[in-house]
């Protein structure tokens, strides 16, 4: 994204009410500990790191939209 990294606009969509509820999944390529962290403390639902196997895509999807 130009200019913001996903972290950021999470935090920004978790400052509006109309989005406080809505499930949302980062897709990266970043899989350390502390990156999966800081997304939760930005208000993240769920992580999943690139490249992904498709079925773990839906399996994820399933888990967060519950």
């Amino acid at each position: 994204m130009p200019k913001m990294v996903g972290i950021s606009l999470v935090k920004s969509l978790r400052g509006l009410p109309s989005y406080s509820g809505t499930p949302i999944l980062i897709l990266t390529t970043e899989s350390s500990d502390q990156m999966k962290q800081a997304g939760r403390a930005a208000g993240a639902t769920g992580w999943l790191v690139k490249p992904f196997d498709p079925a773990k895509l839906v399996e994820v999807i399933g888990k967060v939209i519950r």
